[in-house]
């Protein structure tokens, strides 16, 4: 039996009695439904995770692990300067998402976008052993 979207969104019912009940109904899905045609190892293994929050205290992207993950930093510490991520960014505050693709500290090729707040889109890939620069992907709206 596949877990369904009605089994997905029963985690959330009671939700506006917290996180703790959003916890209790996740455990319990997963009781119920642990092992059964491997859906929890593949989960675990085969999607995208969410990774790890990045900020002023983790600010390298060149060493983030597969996944995606999500980004801020405020006016006491915006993005650092000279740093992985794209020029336009430096000096400023922003958060958003970032999607890593690949292995890190391999020779695999590897990509990374950035979602930002500011309405910036960017895109670098890894390849021959280095990243690439920044592309901007996306800067002109749909009016």
């Amino acid at each position: 039996m596949a877990l369904t979207a009605k089994d997905i969104a029963s985690i959330f019912t009671g939700m506006d009695l917290g996180a703790e009940k959003i916890a209790e109904n996740f455990n319990k899905l997963l009781e119920e439904n642990i092992g059964q045609d491997n859906q929890l190892d593949t989960l675990n293994n085969n999607t995208l995770k969410i990774g790890n929050f990045i900020g002023i205290d983790n600010p390298d992207l060149n060493n983030v692990s597969m996944g995606v993950h999500n980004f801020g930093f405020w006016d006491g510490g915006k993005v650092p300067a000279n740093s992985s991520w794209p020029t336009t960014m430096q000096n400023n505050a922003g958060w958003g998402w970032l999607i890593h693709l690949g292995i890190a500290n391999t020779p695999n090729a590897q990509a990374q976008l950035i979602f930002d707040s500011g309405g910036w889109m960017f895109m670098r890939l890894y390849v021959a052993g280095s990243w690439g620069k920044w592309a901007v992907v996306q800067t002109k709206y749909e009016s």
